[in-house]
C-alpha cells in the first residue's frame, strides 16, 4: 500500500468530544514494570469512572527507562483474521467498509502530524540516542479466515501471537524486527476479555529470527458502547471501523515507543497513549452529524490524543495546544 504524505490538523472547534478517562486503579498500563503477559491493554469505555483532569491520566510525565528500546523505523503489517472479505487487503478507497476505512487510515498515518508526536521518543544505547522516525510504511497484509481457530485465549489454547507466527511461518508476511503486526479480528472471532475488560493490547514474543511486536484490535460491533466513542454515527459512516482506527493508533504508538514494557512510561506505569485513552481534544461536526478531529488523506477521523516524551499533556500534534481534557459521554 502506498503511503501518502498528509497533514493532520485539529479543526476549528464546533464541539468537543470526550468519554471519561479511566480511574487510576483501572487504567491501562498499571502492569508496569515487571509484568509477565501484556505490555499494555486498552480498557473498555465501560471501565471509565473517574472525572478528567487538566493533564493526562496516570502520574507525571512519560520518561525513559535506561536501556529500553524503541522501534526507530517502524513498519506496519496487517492480518485480517476471521470472516473478513478475501479482498480486505486491497479494499477500494471511498467505501464505508471496515477494511477500506482502516487501509486508508494506515496508508496515511506514517508522516501525519499526529504520528510525529512519537518522534519525541528515543532509545539510548551505548551512549547513542536514536529517535523514532516520522514514518510508518504498510509493508504487508494478509487475510486469515481462522487458521488458529475462532477462539483466542492465551490460557486455554491458541492465542493472538499464534496468528502472527502462522503468517510468518507460512511466509504470508515477512519477519521484520522493525514491524508492528496488527491482528484485526472480525466479529466471529472470540478473544479473551475483549469487550468486557479490554478493546485491544500490544505485546511481544520471540521466534527463531527476531522479537516480534504485535497488537490485537477487535471489531466491536457486538457491543459498540464498550470500545467506540460514537455509537450511532461516525465520520466514515461506520462506527465500528472508526472506533478501530483510534484504537489501532493507540496500540501502534505504544508498540513503537514501549514495545516490551521496559522503555517509556510514567510513575503509575502508563504508556504514552494510555494517558490519553478516551480523550479526543477539539473536534468539529462532520457533514453526517458525527464528530472528527483530523483529516488524513481523503477521510476524516476521530482519533484519541497522545503525549510527547517527557510531558504530561494530551495533544493532537506537536504544533499546538489543542487539549481540553474535560470529561463527557459517548456521542
Amino acid at each position: 500500500m502506498n503511503r501518502k504524505k498528509v497533514t493532520l490538523f485539529a479543526v476549528a472547534i464546533l464541539a468537543t468530544v470526550f468519554v471519561q478517562p479511566m480511574a487510576l486503579s483501572q487504567a491501562a498500563g498499571t502492569q508496569h514494570p515487571g509484568h509477565s503477559k501484556l505490555s499494555s491493554f486498552y480498557p473498555t469505555a465501560g471501565k471509565s469512572t473517574s472525572t478528567a483532569a487538566s493533564v493526562a491520566a496516570g502520574l507525571g510525565a512519560v520518561t525513559y527507562q535506561p536501556g529500553g528500546i524503541v522501534i526507530t523505523e517502524p513498519n506496519i503489517y496487517i492480518i485480517w483474521y476471521g470472516n473478513w472479505d478475501a479482498g480486505s487487503c486491497t479494499a477500494e478507497k471511498g467505501t464505508s467498509s471496515t477494511p477500506s476505512i482502516i487501509n486508508d487510515f494506515l496508508g496515511s498515518l506514517g508522516e501525519s502530524d499526529w504520528n510525529k508526536i512519537n518522534t519525541t521518543y528515543y532509545q539510548q544505547l551505548n551512549g547513542k540516542k536514536t529517535f523514532v522516525q516520522p514514518s510508518a510504511e504498510v509493508e504487508g497484509c494478509t487475510v486469515d479466515a481462522g487458521s488458529q481457530g475462532l477462539s483466542l485465549d492465551a490460557e486455554t489454547g491458541a492465542q493472538v501471537s499464534d496468528v502472527v507466527e502462522h503468517a510468518l511461518s507460512t511466509q504470508a508476511l515477512k519477519t521484520d524486527p522493525n514491524g508492528v503486526y496488527l491482528v484485526l479480528t472480525a466479529g466471529n472471532v472470540a478473544v479473551a476479555d475483549f469487550l468486557t475488560v479490554l478493546c485491544a493490547y500490544h505485546w511481544v514474543y520471540d521466534n527463531a529470527q527476531a522479537t516480534i511486536k504485535y497488537a490485537f484490535i477487535g471489531d466491536a460491533s457486538a457491543n459498540l458502547s464498550q470500545c467506540a466513542p460514537q455509537v450511532s454515527n461516525s465520520p466514515n459512516g461506520n462506527p465500528a471501523a472508526d472506533a478501530m482506527v483510534s484504537v489501532i493508533a493507540h496500540e501502534f504508538v505504544e508498540a513503537v515507543s514501549d514495545p516490551d514494557g521496559t522503555s517509556w512510561y510514567d510513575q503509575a506505569g502508563f504508556e504514552n497513549a494510555d494517558k490519553c485513552a478516551w480523550t479526543y481534544g477539539k473536534a468539529s461536526k462532520t457533514a453526517n452529524g458525527s464528530f472528527a478531529n483530523m483529516t488524513l488523506g481523503e477521510r476524516q477521523y476521530l482519533v484519541q490524543q497522545n503525549v510527547a516524551a517527557n510531558t504530561n499533556k494530551c495533544v493532537l500534534s506537536l504544533k499546538g495546544n489543542e487539549t481540553d481534557n474535560n470529561s463527557g459521554t459517548h456521542k
